[in-house]
């Protein structure tokens, strides 16, 4: 085909792609939120340190984003660091990192290196990692010929060797079996888009659909005449058939768009069933899916989101640890990062469940925690006001007393 001719239609195929691995995984992503930390009975030096590295450091932010990459590329990584005194960490990006990992704690890395490139100063940088050992390395990022080095080219000048105490600092979120959610279901999203490209196809040849003249007079050899030209398709044209002639449509038998309609409503449904995604994020009409098989998929995707967080958990945790660690903080006891409930559930029914928990003898903390969502911060917070509410109240009825 022409150029011209080829940049409309790949102009046109693009209005078939949808994203359904994107909106997959914010789907499940959705589900997992960080909330705080804990560190033993959540009182004394280590806890509070703990508590302010988290919210200083925005880790909720960080871990998050750490477990996106997880999500869509099958692996993320945090890695903290010591800058001027005091504890960073960070959610690397895995196309610049690649770990070694321990056999027996899969998420901690033995070795890690991380390579970047700076295209405003023209420098390749990469920083390796074994552990109590850090050195960096630097290069131009271009060749003598102008084009832009491999990186497993030579050419790198290593930097000052660093000593450090501890292991590697890098932890590793790696999902099942090391690849994205939407991995192994690419087959079906191809799909799908192709039969919604066919679909649009059909749509768009339909309205120009090829016309015969049917009866036409035989040309005369004088004087003949191009029909070709004469009949020349336009909108708006109108043609002055001759006598006897008969104008008809091609009909190619093709299914209708209805039927196209429904074709592509079963692959969505295939779909959200092998990757446990409720049907609603991708059809939000009611009648494609009944109210138990809407539950069944909920069921799913929090069963999911459950197993993700307690396979993340340990790296996340490594990292609270590391970085109390550079400063120099004793734990002293377990350090447990805290997670939102999977469950999407109403104000009423935490108040239902909070108070059927109440009656049953639990602890305000733990209704708080478990029911209400809230973080060892916020739950600190809500006992200071409840506190000071009392505080109130008495001083109210003293007065009145008085």
């Amino acid at each position: 085909m022409g150029a011209n001719l080829r940049e409309s239609w790949v102009a046109f195929q693009r209005k078939s792609r949808t994203n359904f691995g994107g909106r997959t995984c914010e789907s499940l992503a959705g589900r997992i939120i960080p909330l705080g930390v804990r560190v033993g009975d959540n009182t004394g030096a280590a806890a509070e340190a703990a508590r302010r590295y988290y919210r200083d450091n925005r880790l909720g932010i960080v871990f998050a984003d750490a477990a996106w990459n997880a999500l869509t590329t099958g692996f993320g990584y945090l890695l903290t660091q010591d800058v001027g005194g005091r504890a960073v960490t960070t959610s690397e990006r895995p196309e610049q990192m690649i770990t070694i990992a321990d056999p027996l704690q899969p998420w901690r890395a033995i070795a890690g290196v991380k390579a970047w490139r700076d295209k405003i100063k023209g420098i390749d940088y990469a920083t390796v990692w074994v552990p109590g050992l850090e050195q960096r390395f630097t290069r131009g990022a271009k060749t003598e010929y102008g084009s832009y080095r491999r990186l497993n080219a030579d050419g790198w000048d290593p930097g000052e060797l660093v000593e450090y105490d501890g292991g590697v600092p890098i932890q590793v979120l790696e999902n099942p079996h090391g690849v994205g959610e939407v991995t192994p279901h690419r087959d079906v999203i191809d799909r799908i888009n192709l039969g919604k490209l066919q679909r649009l196809v059909t749509v768009a040849m339909q309205a120009y659909k090829q016309r015969v003249v049917e009866g036409l007079p035989e040309p005369d050899e004088e004087d003949p005449v191009d029909y070709g030209k004469v009949f020349d398709p336009a909108p708006g044209a109108i043609w002055d058939l001759p006598e006897g002639a008969k104008l008809t449509e091609l009909s190619d038998g093709s299914a209708g768009i209805q039927a196209m309609l429904q074709g592509e409503e079963a692959d969505v449904r295939e779909y959200c069933g092998v990757t446990g995604t409720p049907m609603s994020n991708f059809l939000s009409d009611s009648q494609n899916q009944s109210a138990e098989g809407a539950m069944n998929a909920k069921e799913a995707e929090i069963s999911k989101a459950e197993k993700r967080i307690e396979l993340f958990r340990p790296a996340f945790e490594g990292s609270i640890l590391d970085a109390m660690r550079v400063q120099s903080v004793d734990a002293g006891e377990t350090i447990e990062v805290e997670f939102a409930p999977t469950a999407f559930v109403s104000f009423g029914e935490r108040a239902q469940a909070a108070n059927l928990a109440k009656t049953a003898g639990m602890p305000t903390r733990w209704i708080a925690r478990n029911i209400w969502g809230q973080s060892a911060d916020q739950i600190r917070e809500i006992e200071t006001d409840i506190a000071f509410e009392q505080l109130t109240l008495f001083g109210a009825a003293d007065g009145n007393a008085a």
